[in-house]
Parts: C-alpha cells; structure tokens; sequence
C-alpha cells in the first residue's frame, strides 16, 4: 500500500453496504468496510480531541468511505451530513469527502451535497472498457462515467477517480485504455487498486472454476507504475495504489492476486529503477565505479525492497555500483557519479 502524506487530516466513517443495489463480481462490502456499527458523532470528537491534544492546525475532512454513499436512502445521507454541518459551521472541520457510484450521482444530488460541505467526490469507476464493466457486473456503462464527472466538476466538487485493473475481461491494453480515458476526463486524484479476490465473493467462484485468472503480481506492478508515471506527467495525483491491511480487515480474505501489504511501495521501487536504469546509456564503463547518490529519506525507494534494485543494477553493468544517501539533495534530484564525472538528474515521481 502506498498513501501520498496529505496536507490535512481525514476522519474515516465507514458507512455499511446498504444503498448499493447492485453486487459486482469483486465486492464482499461487510469484508471491506461494511461491518462497523459506529456512532459517527463519537469518532469525529474522539480525533478532534486527539489534534486539539496536539495542537494541530491543518485542514480537517471527514470522509464517508464504504458503499455506495448517494445510493443510501436520501434520509440516511442527510442525516450523515447533517451530524458534520455542526462541526462545519464551528471551523473545526473544514469539508466532507464521500465516495459513491457513478449511476447515483444527478444535478438534485449533487446541490444537496454541496449544501451539507461536501468538496469531494471520489467515484468507483473501476474500468472504461464497457466489456469489462458488464463482467464485472457494475450495471453501468463507461457512458455514465464521463457524465458524472462532468456533472462534478461543473458542480465545482473535486474529483477523484478509482481505478481496479485486472477486473474479468481486463487485458494489458483495455487497462492502458482506461488510463488514457481517465486522463482525458481529467480528475484531480486517482487511486488505483489491482484486483484481488476477496473469499466468497462471485470472483472466487469463477477463480475456483478456473474462468478467471487475476494479475500476477509483478505484472501488477509494472503495470501501475506505468500508470502513476502517465498520471504524474498530467498533473494527476496518485493518492494510493494497492489496498492496506485495514481496507481489508483481515489479510485472510484474500484468497488471490497482486495484493502486498506495501504495494505502492513496491510501485515506486519499479519507477526509481527505471530513472536509473535510464543513466546507464551515459555511464563509461571503462571508469572505476558508478554511484547513485539520492536524497537520504528517499534511499529505501531507490534501493528497492530487499534491496533488489541494486542487484539489478550490479547485474546489468560490469563496474562496481551502489546506491548511497544525501542529507543535501532535494527530493526531485539523483545524481549519477563516476570517477571522472557527476550528473545531476531532475525527477518528479518520487517524493
């Protein structure tokens, strides 16, 4: 798992799986968040007292994560918004954050939303490849996606998109193709979360009756650090990749798939490989030694889990190399040392 350090704190409030009236192939949502029966109110003032403890001063948003939000019963989601306005309107909680479905997102929904301070939006799209979403048993098509996007950013809400590659019918293009349709619609975040098959779920019937197969996981990997890279140089963050521990609740339900418990950690070992990888093609190898120096709070990403991309990089190469740390680089820098040269590479992935 991989979470970007945000610049504000976010109160989770898992809502339970009771609006969505559809069961996609991948969902078991009382594993994934629906099975915690809290007092909204109760956990809002627990982690309000926790910064006040503190004496933190950042933006606070209280995000309603589980389910589909706006597919609950309108009562219940004004109900959900109407405990936060208070907290709102006080200045101790800044907005709110849900996530829902794009089949539930309409002008009367989106007004009231905003009324109640909710500033983002983050949409379960999954796929753009219709062929994938009917497998998947989603009930919409891609069509639906782009006006719910539309209709959110006309709105001025923030949008965030969540992505699952590796759904039934996925292959490496259809995958790369939704990315592309993604950046076109042009979302402020993303989040992208490989499939993995939860246990009793309809995906791990069909994995049982060997109708299909999820990503391994390396594919999965390179896979979604070629997605965080096209993301990045459209100026779309990447706020995750892969689920945690707690998504899941227990690590037993997955029975299958590209799931590890520091996946985007994993992602970003991948991407710094590569920006070194790349230097290679300048190196004299009649020179003595080769040396990454990289900023000092980035060298486990450079190194690589294990330190297996320094391995790599002393396998490709017939001169002595390693990877070293600076307390003086900033965090967009490496350089690349020789004993007769020193090259300053620039770098906005790893941060």
């Amino acid at each position: 798992m991989m979470v970007i350090k945000l610049k504000h704190y976010i109160i989770a409030i898992f809502v339970p799986h009771m609006g969505c009236p559809f069961q996609c192939v991948f969902c078991d949502q009382k594993k994934i968040s629906g099975a915690r029966d809290a007092n909204p109110a109760e956990i809002i003032d627990n982690y309000l007292k926790t910064l006040d403890a503190k004496k933190q001063k950042k933006k606070v948003e209280v995000a309603f994560y589980g389910g589909s939000f706006t597919a609950i019963e309108k009562k219940r989601q004004i109900e959900l918004l109407a405990l936060v306005k208070p907290y709102i309107m006080s200045g101790r909680v800044d907005n709110i954050r849900i996530s829902t479905r794009p089949d539930f997102i309409s002008l009367e929904v989106l007004d009231y939303l905003r009324r109640y301070g909710v500033s983002v939006i983050e949409l379960g799209v999954q796929s753009l490849d219709d062929r994938v979403l009917e497998l998947s048993g989603r009930g919409h098509d891609a069509s639906c996606v782009y006006e719910a996007a539309r209709l959110i950013k006309e709105a001025k809400i923030s949008l965030g998109i969540q992505l699952m590659p590796g759904l039934p019918g996925d292959t490496l293009d259809s995958i790369l193709a939704t990315m592309n349709k993604t950046i076109r619609i042009k979302p402020d975040f993303v989040r992208i979360y490989p499939t993995v098959v939860i246990k009793n779920t309809a995906l791990h019937k069909q994995l049982k009756m060997k109708k299909y197969f999820p990503l391994a996981l390396s594919d999965a990997v390179q896979i979604c650090a070629k997605m965080y890279r096209e993301f990045i140089n459209n100026h779309i963050q990447v706020i995750r990749m892969g689920l945690q521990a707690t998504d899941l609740l227990e690590q037993e339900y997955v029975v299958q798939g590209p799931y590890h418990p520091s996946f985007g950690e994993l992602v970003l070992n991948e991407v710094a490989y590569d920006l070194m990888a790349k230097q290679l093609r300048i190196v004299d190898y009649s020179c003595g030694y080769l040396k990454f120096i990289v900023p000092y709070r980035q060298l486990s990403i450079y190194l690589g889990q294990k330190r297996i991309n320094l391995k790599k990089l002393r396998a490709a190469v017939p001169i002595e190399v390693n990877i070293v740390g600076s307390r003086e680089l900033p965090k967009n820098q490496f350089q690349v040392s020789t004993d007769n040269r020193l090259v300053t590479c620039f770098q906005k992935y790893i941060r």
